[in-house]
């Protein structure tokens, strides 16, 4: 676990030095002074915290595969893919779509469902002899219990469009990794404590 938590402060480290200050013009400097924006700190903590999670799966022995901007996904078009691993053993490729907040929009939702279901296509393609293993996966919370009731809609809509779901829990459990909820909260707060002092 410490070497988990000792990744995770590597990263938000490195996210602090680069995120943007308030500056004067706006309401966050009037109260605070020249502190890192919030907006542009969350931002960048969410597409940074996929290198933690890509950092777990190796360490528990799948094979990473290569993500990113991947070119010609759908005919001429690039995707960014968030997080792709492989079971060698089990002959499984894993994808998941990495989102830290589920309030998509109305716009946002169909085409983050979309996009899963059009990698999972190329995904296919590229790789014949594996089962293709993908989902939507929310990370701001542990598992789907802790979600507010406001959010159904959103998971059964992607549900009803072929699109699973998932939640930390179920990364770990895959991985065989021992990190319970309390341990995960209690986590991220020590991470935002960390924040907080820098």
């Amino acid at each position: 676990m410490n070497k988990y938590f000792k990744k995770a402060e590597e990263i938000i480290e490195s996210i602090i030095k680069e995120t943007t200050q308030t500056k004067p013009g706006g309401l966050p400097f009037l109260f605070f002074g020249e502190i890192p924006s919030v907006h542009s700190l969350f931002i960048k903590i969410g597409r940074n915290f996929e290198k933690w999670f890509k950092y777990i799966v190796e360490d528990c022995g799948m094979v990473l595969l290569p993500d990113g901007v991947i070119k010609n996904v759908i005919g001429n078009k690039s995707k960014d893919i968030d997080l792709l691993f492989m079971d060698t053993l089990q002959k499984i490729v894993y994808y998941r779509e990495l989102k830290s907040n589920l309030e998509l929009d109305t716009e946002k939702l169909p085409a983050t469902y979309e996009k899963i279901k059009k990698v999972t296509e190329y995904l296919s393609k590229e790789y014949p002899e594996y089962k293709i293993d993908s989902s939507l996966m929310t990370w701001a919370v542990y598992e789907e219990n802790d979600l507010p009731k406001k959010y159904n809609s959103k998971i059964k809509k992607c549900n009803k469009n072929g699109v699973s779901v998932s939640y930390p829990v179920d990364l770990f459990n895959l991985l065989d990794v021992s990190f319970s909820r309390d341990e995960y909260y209690d986590f991220f707060k020590k991470l935002g404590q960390k924040i907080q002092s820098l």
